[in-house]
């Protein structure tokens, strides 16, 4: 730990570990490796290729001979199959991977329809109205995605109809089991399955059934490069482990075949509605910022639908008017969630409970801003400014809709589990869950969770730690070094952009800049620094010699590049 005392944002500042020797003069990227070191050797670190994922055989996954052996004999006989997902942007790329494989792998016409729930109809998940579309169409083969491993009651209903069920998923908490009556469950997770990657999200457990699938096809290396395009948007926006060479590949990878085209109408016209420029590299905090919430929106405030429907366009006139639409739900989207949030923030009892719910009345139609597709983002929020678990609900009736958003040593799933008995369903991640509840009960929920969050505190908990790759001082900052630095991305989840503590920081003409004067901007020797948001604390504060928490990277300006410091954080300097 760098110092005990907390910094100005209130947060605590500690140095990754050393987990290998470091040579000495050793450059930044080699530091930053020597810290957070990937499974594998450098050089496959920094350069993935292809073959990391085609190299990993889908058929090691339990479950995936069979679901083969089934999807090979429906498409030779022409069977009725359906593709049923979950509404959030893992859900729909893993819905059109399907479809794609599914179609390219059919030796002739295939009768494959597609299913998303309708979030406010149906709810999260694979229900028994799925089925009943299913059984009322004649459908005689199932496949889901993000959806199915714990929807015991559905897959069973399906078998007792007829109707098998292959289930692609992720979600399967410790000591869960996974339907008895799907065909096949493809989920990494589950017991028995000899997968390497247990991290993949739902849309990279579609892409190896298309790998499986697509094994003796003429064209199979460019169709799973496509596919890395779907797969790369759903990885980032699911927001799984970027520390393994596999997840890792199909972001890099995916990200190199969006930023290179071309595209399909439906794809060019959701990355133009998002703000990114053909032929310019495409990085993966802008799927994750851009690309994603646009999907995310079509599921939240209307129907995800509306993403299958473009991303199958081949109209360019028509991509762009649904591309468009997207957009502007993403703006009503942005809109409620402001207003949730202040309203939110607003009913967090005082002091703050160890674990935040909050609730109100729900409504579609606009009255108010408390709609089910919000609050999960504003979960989120809540969560990044107390660090603490937030849950917010949603109230209709005589029932609530809630998300959770959970901070590290806080498992989300094994909270709502320990009020089990209060819920009526629920399922998620450690670190997102969701759930459904009786108006009557969230009072007593509230107080459980509280209590079992509580019980969890070591003192430290609730107070949000950072963990630099390296303390430099300000007369090392080098732009050659800072350069490299770009080799360690895509940036996620487990592969966070690289933190450093500038120390003896004396700022140079420092100004207030951007609307209300928000972010601050000031000189460190030569270096350009710029802090977002800063805290009305921070201007006087870079008076004196401070050590600063900071993100390097690079500004380009008519062909002249530049060495960046975006501000995180300040602490007075140690000695001072």
């Amino acid at each position: 730990m760098i110092a005990d005392e907390l910094s100005l944002g209130g947060r605590r500042w500690g140095l990754r570990a050393p987990i290998r020797p470091l040579a000495p003069g050793a450059r930044l990227v080699e530091r930053c490796l020597a810290v957070r070191p990937p499974p594998v050797d450098d050089a496959a670190w920094l350069r993935p290729t292809l073959a990391h994922i085609t190299a990993a055989d889908p058929l090691q996954m339990r479950g995936m001979a069979r679901a083969l052996e089934r999807l090979r004999g429906a498409l030779e006989r022409g069977e009725r199959v359906l593709v049923v997902t979950d509404y959030d942007v893992d859900g729909t790329t893993s819905s059109l991977i399907l479809q794609h494989a599914l179609r390219l792998a059919a030796p002739g016409p295939v009768d494959l329809r597609w299913h998303i729930p309708d979030r406010f109809d149906e709810g999260y998940g694979f229900t028994m109205s799925a089925v009943e579309r299913a059984r009322r169409e004649g459908v005689q083969l199932i496949v889901t995605a993000d959806i199915g491993v714990r929807d015991h009651g559905p897959v069973a209903a399906a078998a007792a109809a007829g109707i098998d069920v292959i289930v692609c998923d992720h979600h399967l908490p410790d000591g869960e089991s996974v339907p008895e009556a799907a065909l096949a469950v493809l989920c990494p997770p589950q017991q028995g399955c000899a997968y390497p990657n247990k991290a993949l999200a739902a849309c990279g457990v579609s892409l190896k059934l298309a790998q499986a699938l697509l094994a003796d096809h003429p064209r199979r290396e460019q169709v799973l490069r496509s596919f890395l395009k779907l797969a790369a948007i759903g990885t980032v926006a699911d927001m799984v482990p970027l520390d393994n060479l596999e997840n890792r590949a199909i972001v890099a990878l995916g990200l190199a075949e969006l930023s290179r085209g071309p595209h399909q109408p439906g794809l060019a016209a959701l990355l133009e509605a998002s703000g990114l420029k053909a032929g310019e590299p495409i990085e993966a905090w802008q799927l994750g910022f851009h690309v994603g919430p646009r999907i995310n929106a079509a599921g939240r405030l209307e129907h995800a639908g509306l993403v299958v429907e473009l991303l199958n366009e081949r109209d360019p006139a028509a991509a762009r008017e649904r591309a468009e639409r997207l957009s502007a739900l993403n703006r009503d989207r942005q809109a409620l969630q402001h207003e949730a949030e202040r309203e939110a923030l607003a009913a967090v009892p005082s002091p703050t409970p160890a674990f935040v719910v909050v609730s109100g009345e729900e409504s579609l139609s606009g009255e108010t801003p408390w709609h089910r597709g919000v609050v999960g983002i504003v979960a989120g929020k809540l969560k990044d400014q107390l660090h603490r678990p937030v849950a917010v609900v949603a109230l209709s009736g005589d029932r609530g809709r809630g998300s959770v958003r959970s901070i590290p040593g806080v498992h989300a799933v094994q909270g709502l589990e320990a009020a089990r008995d209060l819920l009526l369903r629920f399922g998620g991640h450690p670190f997102a869950a969701g759930f459904e509840v009786l108006r009557a009960d969230l009072p007593a929920l509230s107080a459980r969770l509280d209590a079992w969050a509580a019980a969890l505190d070591d003192g430290d908990l609730f107070v949000p730690q950072d963990l630099a790759d390296a303390a430099l001082s300000p007369e090392a900052l080098d732009l050659s070094a800072v350069e490299e630095l770009a080799q360690l991305g895509p940036f996620g989840k487990g592969n966070e952009e690289p933190l450093f503590v500038l120390r003896g920081v004396l700022a140079q003409d420092v100004r207030r800049m951007g609307r209300d004067d928000a972010h601050l901007r000031f000189l460190i020797g030569r270096a350009k620094a710029v802090w977002f948001r800063a805290p009305p604390e921070a201007e006087p504060a870079l008076r004196e010699r401070v050590d600063l928490l900071v993100q390097l990277g690079v500004d380009t300006w008519q062909g002249r590049r530049s060495l960046s410091v975006k501000v995180q954080d300040l602490r007075l300097a140690q000695g001072a």
